[in-house]
């Protein structure tokens, strides 16, 4: 595990294709610029078979995800997801987590895509997070 004051990242069966001070500082980048209220921030980069039983867990849902947000200000990130959907989205690995980082952040932040109005407001702040990264 590698922190900060406000952020810790951990990895479980997954490397990351950057540093983990290079996460922590990108999630510390994104939580300034959502203007997140204090508090700590611990997020975990695993594997489908990681993210599957954490969502079957606390969300009652058996399958993969890319990223689950908890209230406690926990964020886990499926790494081999991103890395599928890099190939999918003609991205890199790296972007991939960016945005899952970015998603779960506003999550933690008060953001919801429950509706296509709040999906899209979502979206665009991702897009603004990315483009400030």
């Amino acid at each position: 595990m590698v922190k900060t004051g406000r952020v810790a990242v951990l990895t479980e069966r997954v490397r990351l294709p950057f540093p983990k001070k290079t996460a922590i500082k990108c999630a510390e980048k994104i939580l300034s610029m959502v203007k997140a209220k204090k508090g700590r921030v611990c997020i975990l980069f695993t594997d489908d078979a990681g993210i599957k039983k954490l969502n079957k867990k606390y969300m009652k849902r058996d399958k993969s995800t890319d990223v689950l947000a908890f209230e406690t200000g926990d964020i886990a990130i499926s790494a081999e997801t991103a890395g599928k959907n890099s190939e999918r989205f003609g991205s890199t690995e790296a972007d991939e987590l960016k945005l899952y980082m970015a998603h779960g952040l506003l999550h933690l932040s008060g953001y919801d895509d429950t509706s296509p109005s709040k999906r899209k407001k979502m979206r665009r702040a991702e897009g603004r997070i990315l483009q400030g990264l």
